[in-house]
């Protein structure tokens, strides 16, 4: 095929638009000042909170931020992805102002859930608006491009606020209030929703794109009602259900291998440092030749290859071991994650773009958390029994994903009829 049918990573990066380059650019920062959640347990215990009180306020954040993305992906099909973007961060920049002069610990939980609430609103719109101003062969390169900058500034930015905490911890606020705030500032050049060429994965109009969708959504009113009719993609999100459960292993039930294993709990972090660095350096590359298969068949095979590598921790406890299983998961995080992360906005219809984006966003968030529960529930009685669930979930999450998307050559497709 033509070079630009599957673009090099340096050909999508000079060919990405301006306001392509500020959306990555404003995610990174607004990643690197995102460190409230880490340290926000050191703040209120400081501050005489009881332990408690510190969870109430933790938990609240959680809910906040998978509401926030709910609440993110109707607002942003209503109102335009832009004045999501920017209301959300300017919101959450000035809540984040008012948390250190709080007292009551009522008020402190309810402005925390807020905070996570606002500061999470951006995402489907985001994502939706990264889908319209990118040529469909171009958009995996575009979301590998933006996971890029959503990593670095998430693995940069608690380094950044161990900094700042030495200071003071108002510092760490005000830092992360100006953080939100430049973002909410930078969308403002981002371009209005009447003024976007929506375009449908085939490149068609709007208007051609809402003609072909599906007749289980068709003529229904913009809702998340209307979304879950859609039966193909509600199975796809099951199946990332499924995986999510599998993956979140890496950071919950993997490290009572490691310390069983007879391994320092440093180990256990290097190797959620190998898994970060290899990621970062090498997602991008990998992609442009990824981006060659069809989505079926990288989601396939990113589940299957994270599923081979938590069963490999079955194979022993030698620290080669250990490495090989977490590069082998490595290798599927970065061949299925930026397919699976556009792939919801391309095969929505423009009007329930937000929607479709925020419910696999919630999909996978329903994953992580079932995750850990039942994995660890799981290994204080059978420890082995958690790699091989591992195997059996991946099975179901790929034979999911298969039978609820396309296999046609075409990335370039129309939302599936049903």
């Amino acid at each position: 095929m033509a070079v630009e049918e599957h673009p090099s990573v340096i050909q999508t990066l000079r060919g990405m638009s301006r306001p392509v380059w500020l959306l990555l650019i404003g995610t990174l920062i607004n990643r690197l000042g995102s460190f409230l959640q880490v340290y926000l347990v050191l703040y209120l215990t400081d501050r005489g909170f009881s332990t408690a009180s510190t969870g109430f306020a933790l938990g609240a954040f959680g809910v906040g931020t998978v509401v926030g993305v709910i609440i993110g992906g109707s607002v942003s099909d209503r109102l335009g992805y832009r004045h999501t973007i920017v209301g959300s961060m300017l919101v959450a920049g000035v809540l984040t102002v008012v948390l250190p002069h709080l007292t009551n610990i009522a008020a402190v939980v309810g402005v925390v859930g807020a905070v996570g609430l606002t500061s999470q609103a951006y995402r489907p719109a985001a994502s939706a608006l990264l889908i319209d101003l990118t040529p469909p062969e171009r958009h995996i390169m575009v979301f590998a491009a933006y996971r890029l900058a959503y990593n670095v500034g998430t693995v940069a930015g608690p380094l950044l606020g161990a900094l700042l905490i030495t200071y003071s911890y108002e510092a760490m606020f005000y830092c992360n209030a100006i953080a939100l705030v430049a973002f909410g500032l930078l969308a403002f050049s981002l371009p209005k929703h009447s003024e976007v060429a929506h375009a449908s994965p085939s490149g068609d109009s709007e208007e051609v794109a809402d003609a072909r969708e599906s007749p289980e959504t068709a003529g229904r009113p913009a809702s998340y009602l209307a979304v879950l009719t859609d039966t193909r993609f509600i199975v796809f999100n099951i199946a990332m259900i499924l995986g999510g459960m599998v993956y979140i292993q890496s950071i919950s039930t993997l490290a009572l291998q490691v310390t069983a294993a007879g391994h320092a709990p440093g180990f256990y972090a290097a190797l959620l440092s190998i898994n970060a660095f290899v990621i970062t350096c090498l997602e991008l590359p990998i992609t442009r030749f990824v981006q060659r298969m069809t989505d079926r068949a990288t989601v396939a095979l990113g589940n299957i290859l994270v599923g081979a590598g938590m069963m490999l921790y079955l194979a022993g406890p030698s620290a080669a071991v250990l490495v090989v299983a977490t590069l082998v998961w490595t290798a599927g995080e970065m061949v299925g994650t930026p397919t699976i992360t556009a792939y919801p906005g391309r095969i929505a219809p423009p009007r329930l773009r937000g929607r479709y984006i925020a419910l696999s966003e919630f999909a996978t968030q329903v994953g992580y958390a079932a995750g850990p529960a039942l994995g660890v529930a799981l290994w204080a009685v059978w420890p082995a029994g958690v790699w091989w669930l591992c195997g059996v979930l991946t099975v179901l999450a790929v034979f999911g994903s298969s039978v609820s998307m396309p296999g046609a050559a075409d990335r370039n497709r129309q939302p599936l009829d049903s």
